[in-house]
């Protein structure tokens, strides 16, 4: 057993593992087997993890049997139990390494959100728990995604909210490091799924993280990226079959290679979000009282001459037409099978020349509208045009940049 004392020269890594790292119990106890090792070399591990892959879905798949417009309370007590599965047999399973554990649910880690069921917010971390196990010399596992509102009630943080929970509990822990496990190496510059060639980035600004999780990159929830650049904490992706080094979202200058031109406008990275349906809404204060209520992801948002556009994912199709629905708002336009490319990097968007090039290279792909910022240059295109989209602007300004 440690000495129940943390030294204060004694690393903090907080750890997550998502839901495909420990899908079952050959893969938890692998983990559970390699952590036990990082145990040994001293450093006080706290351990995120989301539900077992496909639980989530198993579960929402159930509360839709029964009725097709849950109530967000209750949908929240059914999800949590998710990760509170997790939770219990990840401690069992370092117990079996000897290894000293304990888990603790989302409040009683002491992670306070507001009162809005099923995307809720963190107000604010108490976790003395927490550290007073980890002063016990115990690992301490915590279901990632959820937490209990000020009111006492059990909430979820959305989808993805995991990796909100290890970030958030970093800051509060002063930890050394966020370490978010997945199914993958790290960040790509595209989706290995879709491209032939995807280079692994290993090293990435918050900023730009940033913009490509908004943009549809999976690998991290934004607003984990957001108490990143909030809180100064240093965050890495990397894989949770090997443990081996991944993408480092950080500050740190990387030194530049010698060829490079200073002001060279080069695309990090390509994301996107397939299957995104567009409402078109005439602007109302019935409408922003119910933007005030909305509890849905939306995906993106624009006005445009009195109309509101929302691009929100199928799979909230249901649920944002029944709340529309029931305020009484009749859409003007309701538009399925969209989907958008989102080439990020530093100063893209204000580079016409570099606008006039993706222009000319995706002329033949049906490109409907396209927006830009300073870090990223947006496509609304058809779903259908996507695959093909992606695969070839990450050829022209990435693959044969390098």
């Amino acid at each position: 057993m440690r000495n129940l004392e943390i030294k204060k020269d004694m690393a903090i890594i907080v750890k997550k593992f998502g839901g495909t790292s420990i899908g079952n119990i050959d893969l938890i106890r692998n983990i559970a087997h390699k952590l036990a090792c990082e145990y040994h070399k001293g450093d006080a591990l706290v351990l995120v993890v989301s539900a077992m892959a496909k639980t989530t879905d198993y579960l929402f798949n159930l509360a839709y049997g029964i009725s097709q417009h849950p109530s967000r309370r209750e949908l929240d007590m059914l999800l949590t139990a998710g990760e509170r599965i997790s939770m219990s047999l990840l401690s069992l399973a370092l117990m079996e390494e000897g290894i000293p554990s304990i888990s603790f649910t989302g409040s009683q880690s002491g992670i306070i959100t507001d009162e809005k069921h099923g995307n809720a917010q963190i107000l604010k971390v108490s976790a003395f728990r927490i550290q007073e196990e980890l002063n016990k010399g115990k690992v301490v596992i915590v279901a990632g995604f959820q937490g209990v509102s000020i009111s006492k009630e059990i909430t979820t943080l959305g989808r993805g909210g995991s990796d909100t929970s290890a970030v958030a509990l970093a800051c509060y822990l002063g930890a050394d490091k966020c370490e978010i496990y997945t199914d993958v190496d790290g960040v790509y510059t595209a989706d290995p799924k879709l491209v032939a060639n995807p280079q692994l980035l290993k090293y990435i600004s918050p900023e730009l993280m940033l913009t490509l999780c908004y943009n549809g990159s999976k690998v991290l929830h934004p607003r984990a990226v957001e108490f990143a650049i909030k809180y100064g904490v240093e965050v890495e992706v990397k894989s949770s079959f090997t443990f081996a080094p991944g993408s480092l979202i950080t500050r740190i200058k990387i030194p530049n290679n010698e060829e490079d031109k200073m002001e060279e406008r080069k695309v990090t990275a390509i994301s996107y979000k397939d299957k995104l349906i567009r409402y078109i809404i005439p602007v109302s204060e019935q409408v922003s009282d119910m933007l005030t209520l909305c509890n849905y992801e939306i995906y993106k948002s624009f006005i445009n001459a009195g109309f509101l556009e929302l691009f929100v994912e199928t799979k909230y199709e249901t649920e944002v037409d029944y709340f529309l629905q029931d305020r009484g708002i009749e859409p003007k336009n309701k538009e399925s099978n969209l989907a958008f490319v989102n080439l990020v990097g530093l100063g893209l968007g204000h580079d016409p020349a570099f606008l006039a090039s993706v222009i000319e290279n995706s002329k033949n792909y049906n490109i409907l509208r396209s927006y830009n910022n300073e870090q990223s240059i947006e496509l609304l295109l058809p779903n259908n045009h996507l695959s093909e989209v992606v695969q070839k602007l990450h050829t022209i300004y990435i693959e044969e940049k390098q």
